[in-house]
């Protein structure tokens, strides 16, 4: 993991009963050409489609960690980056979730993934 953030999320991930599988990718493994440089988002998580919030079909997750920083924290460049992974995803399937956090409750709210079926 890159950071001590990161692996706090990694060891909630892990307590979590719905998070059926997560993976750290790894640098330049998986990557999306963007007009800022290249980009490769930190994790994929998949849930039990019980474990959401609202029941939704998509189970697949793909997470950009940004521990403990706020939108307003984040460097143009991230910021650009992160928007390309938005559209990037979208363009590939609805079903597919992308996102990007600054901590696991973070996660929790805005993928709608709760704690225990």
């Amino acid at each position: 993991m890159d950071s001590k953030g990161e692996k706090v999320f990694a060891d909630k991930l892990e307590a979590n009963d719905n998070v059926i599988l997560f993976t750290k990718l790894k640098k330049s493994g998986f990557v999306i050409d963007t007009p800022y440089g290249n980009y490769s988002p930190d994790w994929t998580v998949v849930c039990r489609k019980e474990g959401l919030e609202s029941g939704a079909v998509g189970i697949y997750f793909i997470v950009e960690t940004k521990s403990g920083k706020l939108g307003k924290d984040l460097t143009e460049v991230e910021v650009n980056k992160i928007r390309c992974g938005e559209l990037h995803f979208k363009a590939v399937s609805e079903l597919d979730k992308f996102n990007w956090v600054n901590s696991y409750e973070d996660f929790k709210t805005k993928f709608g993934v709760k704690d225990s079926i």
